[in-house]
């Protein structure tokens, strides 16, 4: 899949944004120490959404070394009230491989970034 056009740039630009927001620390502290409690290396994994949806809480996608796509719900009040799901069975059309792929979708990028080895830059 070419990945030339500025409208796939500004997308992989998205991406890269937040996931330099959370490896920079510039949220919450705690939701950084979240995601390395669940596992997480956050040198190699992409940030294709990432929301605040409430005072100490947050939602958004991501893609981990391994290639899965996590949907996550964290609540910073009460972590042990937060999910991360592995929705990669789930993708449809998201995933680079699907005739109607596109690389404008945040998943799709970070999936396309995280095969192509583009996860330092952030």
């Amino acid at each position: 899949m070419h990945l030339e056009k500025i409208s796939h740039r500004v997308t992989r630009d998205a991406v890269h944004q937040a996931t330099r927001e959370v490896r920079q620390g510039q949220l919450d502290p705690a939701l950084n120490q979240w995601f390395s409690d669940q596992g997480l290396d956050l040198g190699r994994t992409l940030f294709a959404s990432l929301c605040p949806f409430d005072q100490h809480t947050y939602t958004g996608t991501l893609v981990d070394p391994q290639g899965r796509v996590l949907e996550f719900l964290v609540d910073l009040d009460e972590p042990d009230n937060s999910s991360l799901e592995d929705v990669s069975d789930e993708l449809g059309p998201k995933h680079p491989e699907h005739p109607e792929a596109d690389p404008c979708d945040r998943i799709t990028m970070a999936l396309l970034m995280q095969q192509q080895g583009d996860v330092g830059n952030s």
